[in-house]
């Protein structure tokens, strides 16, 4: 391998906040062991050792640190991973950390500067929804210990994008949203569909296929008005069709229609092939009994990469299946209902005002 990718969980499903849509929470309750723990010295040691021969000493390794909640690991694992790179000076490390922002403080943020982090920061919005779902055990909203992070990561200069889960409620308010995304100068946007829990039970969270449609049609729509104006605001979603239109291929996961194996690190070693299937039956092995390239080849992970297909009937004779190309397998379990497909809603509002964008 000349290049590697991963994500790593350091504190396993660990998380300062009780988050009421968190769908890692969900998967490690469907686990014989929920939480691992924090990672330990150890077996970060043997974690870099299994980069270092996977790339045979040289060349790039993206490593994105999730949870859980990745900072509950506290400064010192982070530290003491860049330290150990440093080793390895023909290896380039791309870092990246998806975090609630909570427990950042300014020796963090100054170490995040330090190391070129780039920061996804989970915050659905203005106070009152972003509070009504993620609060923590004292049920205390988290939104001003959000907020506050990121002044510090905007006052050390590290680079953050916005990740917001689009709930059944929030999907009512596309206006409101936008406008906050506005009103505090956020320049790039994740919007991410809140799921049903695995095994298809909702608690008023998860949008249904007329949620979906609706609020990414007009927030689009909202976007378009204002790029037409001079905006700059980037949203991964219509940015990655946009890049489809002129030809290439989609980067981001739920768009290519069929699941690679992927590399996602438990804190204890455990590696599986997409986040929302951390579960037992599909573990690739462990760091300690395995290396990366053995389970890329690994019977499991064929498996689950075979298995993957996410097209549905109404694919077959739909005009825009080659953009969405059927969808996640883990996402697309609401967007199909009486045959009305979500996907084909959007896209066939969109992607002629996308293409008319392209052209100006």
């Amino acid at each position: 391998m000349r290049e590697l990718s991963m994500m790593i969980k350091p504190a396993s499903s660990l998380c300062n906040l009780r988050c009421r849509y968190c769908f890692y929470a969900d998967v490690s309750e469907n686990r014989y062991v929920a939480s691992n723990g924090v990672m330990t010295e150890a077996m970060l040691d043997c974690l870099v050792e299994r980069i270092c021969e996977a790339l045979e000493d040289s060349g790039t390794v993206n490593i994105s640190f999730q949870g859980g909640e990745p900072t509950v690991a506290g400064l010192a694992y982070f530290q003491k991973f860049a330290d150990k790179m440093k080793a390895y000076p023909k290896i380039h490390v791309n870092w990246s950390m998806q975090t609630n922002g909570t427990l950042l403080d300014e020796e963090f943020v100054q170490f995040l500067h330090d190391r070129n982090f780039l920061l996804g920061i989970s915050l659905d919005g203005y106070q009152s929804i972003h509070d009504k779902n993620r609060y923590d055990a004292s049920k205390r909203g988290g939104f001003y210990r959000t907020m506050k992070g990121i002044d510090l990561l905007k006052k050390y200069k590290v680079d953050f994008n916005i990740l917001t889960v689009v709930t059944h409620d929030l999907s009512k308010h596309p206006k409101a949203l936008f406008d906050f995304y506005k009103k505090h100068h956020f320049s790039f946007i994740q919007l991410i569909p809140c799921l049903p829990e695995l095994d298809g039970e909702d608690r008023g969270l998860a949008l249904l296929p007329e949620d979906y449609a609706s609020f990414y049609i007009a927030f689009f729509d909202l976007w378009r008005k204002d790029i037409e104006k001079g905006g700059t605001m980037s949203i991964s979603m219509f940015e990655n069709l946009a890049c489809m239109l002129q030809g290439m291929p989609p980067y981001q996961c739920g768009y290519i229609g069929q699941c690679t194996s992927q590399f996602v690190i438990e804190s204890n070693g455990d590696v599986y092939p997409c986040d929302f299937y951390c579960l037992d039956e599909h573990c690739l092995g462990n760091l300690h009994e395995l290396g990366f390239s053995e389970m890329q080849q690994s019977a499991k992970a064929v498996a689950f990469t075979k298995n993957s297909e996410c097209r549905k009937t109404p694919c077959d004779t739909c005009r825009y299946v080659r953009f969405c190309n059927g969808g996640c397998k883990r996402q697309n379990v609401c967007w199909l209902k009486d045959d009305m497909c979500a996907y084909q809603d959007v896209l066939n509002r969109i992607l002629p005002q996308l293409a008319y964008i392209l052209k100006k």
